[in-house]
């Protein structure tokens, strides 16, 4: 994840957030489904789509902790 994509989640609401981090989930889970079948060339994706997660899970947290809503 590059560094504008992070300082535009930055700007986004906790709400809107949560649901970019639901989009993500399912991602997660197709990628692992089509990685296992053979389909995706780049083995990488779930790594960088759990490291994707990660940054929005943090986010959020930080948005929480500092009484944003």
């Amino acid at each position: 994840m590059k560094k504008k994509e992070k300082q535009e989640l930055h700007q986004k609401s906790i709400a809107e957030l949560r649901k970019i981090l639901g989009e993500k989930s399912k991602e997660l889970v197709k990628a692992r489904v089509e990685k296992e079948q053979g389909k995706k060339k780049d083995v990488k994706i779930v790594a960088k789509i759990r490291d994707e997660i990660a940054v929005i899970k943090t986010i959020i947290r930080e948005k929480e902790l500092s009484g944003e809503k």
